[in-house]
């Protein structure tokens, strides 16, 4: 029993194998050299060593060698191709868990598999997955009559989306070969329009949470007036927020209970918010200890917020308490971008202030956008020259005695001026940077600065108004 090196008659060195009443020659293409020859005897060593030790294992030494079809039975048999159901749950969903992916993101996959596409392909292997199967599947989903009767939207984000996402990732693995979901044709996608709140409804949103839901508004107002997306403000902790300097850093947004990254890279921001929203978050009562990781916004608790039952306990309860037209909580950042447009701001800076791009902002809000006022007309093109044939002193442009931008039709109601809100601001007494002063003097701001409203007098046993039916007069 053991190995030894021999020349064959060709003058190359082989292995000579005895184990087990078996005996083989296995060739190894190398000349007969001193160097090779020392090589291959220390292999030789190591597998005498394994076949006394009954560990040798021909088919690791020599794969393709002469007595292969002897062990080759004893190698496990070729695994059938798997099917969706088995790939799913044994590779695919485990692998899809935060903080590999959003918390969000694994629900959807999750709902999506669990009620739609496992009952249908479940135990259809994964290479049995054709284009026919998966427009069957379609309209079995969006047949009002015979299927399921949901929108195409739907049905893509489904097959699209979920479903071609496990596709995917099993033809990495080399499961699968090929891509019937790039031959599936879907109609143009529709993108929802933005529902934004008229002013007027926003003022009276933000009425009804001052006098009847006091500890959720700031939280609302913040939304309404920096356009945060729900997930950032949420996320939004102590350490990102400077009121001395009026600013607020957006490093994360907070989505099921989860910290993730911000939407897109733009969306990491820092922003300068507007002093009615700082006079309002100083206003906000403090635990007696906090730190940098402590959320602004939490619950009444102090836990932190969670959107979905913040929309269903808190939002949907204002609106119908106003009357107004339900819209979910996000047409808040809707609202305070086309509110911006409306008043002409600089469309790129709002951009970046929101964290998106100046395509988006056109895109979706192209309806909202100011026209060009006379004045900005006039500078259209640069400034024109004199013709030829007038006289050298004739001025050209508009005539004298018109002020551009004055024509009717251009005028704004007056608002107050940032000066003017910092002169307001800086009246009020203070100590150590913090304002000392009761709770209604961040809403005085608030009204004076962003609805041009008086607010009347409060008693000091109960904070409610003396007059108004909505509190406001």
């Amino acid at each position: 029993m053991g190995c030894r090196i021999r020349v064959n008659r060709h003058g190359y060195l082989a292995y000579r194998l005895r184990w087990d009443g078996r005996e083989s020659h296995e060739g190894t293409g190398l000349r007969d050299t001193p160097k090779n020859r020392a090589t291959l005897e220390a292999r030789a060593c190591v597998i005498t060593d394994e076949m006394r030790a009954g560990t040798f294992d021909y088919l690791r030494w020599f794969p393709e060698g002469n007595k292969m079809p002897l062990f080759a039975p004893l190698l496990p048999p070729p695994r059938t191709p798997l099917t969706v159901g088995e790939y799913a749950a044994e590779t695919w969903l485990p692998r899809k868990v935060p903080p590999l992916v959003r918390a969000s993101l694994a629900q959807t996959y999750r709902k999506h598999l669990r009620t739609h596409i496992l009952p249908v392909f479940g135990a259809m292997r994964l290479d049995a997955i054709t284009v026919t199967a998966l427009e069957a599947f379609r309209m079995r989903l969006i047949d009002k009559a015979t299927g399921k009767g949901l929108a195409v939207k739907t049905a893509r984000d489904m097959i699209d989306g979920s479903f071609r996402a496990l596709f995917r990732d099993a033809r990495k693995e080399g499961l699968v070969t090929g891509d019937p979901f790039a031959a599936l044709d879907w109609p143009a996608k529709v993108d929802p329009e933005p529902d934004p709140f008229a002013e007027e409804e926003r003022n009276i949103l933000l009425d009804y949470y001052w006098r009847k839901d006091r500890h959720w508004f700031p939280f609302v107002f913040t939304q309404f007036f920096t356009g945060l997306r729900p997930g950032e403000a949420i996320g939004l902790r102590r350490g990102g927020l400077d009121l001395r300097r009026g600013r607020l850093s957006v490093r994360a947004s907070r989505t099921l209970g989860e910290d993730n990254p911000p939407k897109t890279k733009k969306s990491k921001r820092t922003i300068t918010v507007r002093p009615e929203v700082v006079a309002v978050l100083r206003d906000m009562p403090l635990p007696l200890h906090i730190t940098a990781d402590d959320f602004v916004f939490t619950t009444p608790t102090g836990r932190p917020v969670d959107e979905e039952r913040f929309v269903q306990q808190h939002w949907h309860r204002a609106l119908r308490a106003t009357g107004i037209r339900p819209r979910k909580f996000y047409a808040t950042r809707h609202t305070f971008i086309s509110a911006s447009l409306e008043a002409g701001y600089n469309i790129k800076r709002l951009a970046d202030y929101c964290g998106t791009s100046v395509e988006m902002i056109e895109r979706h809000y192209a309806g909202y956008l100011r026209d060009e006022t006379p004045e900005e007309m006039l500078r259209l093109g640069g400034q024109p020259s004199a013709p030829s044939n007038a006289p050298p002193d004739t001025p050209v442009g508009p005539p004298p005695g018109l002020k551009t931008g004055t024509q009717p039709g251009t005028f704004r109601r007056a608002r107050p001026s940032r000066r003017q809100i910092a002169k307001l601001i800086g009246e009020m007494t203070a100590e150590g940077g913090r304002f000392e002063l009761p709770r209604a003097c961040a809403l005085a701001v608030f009204k004076t600065a962003a609805f041009n409203l008086a607010r009347p007098p409060l008693r000091e046993r109960d904070h409610e108004p003396v007059s108004g039916a909505m509190g406001w007069e």
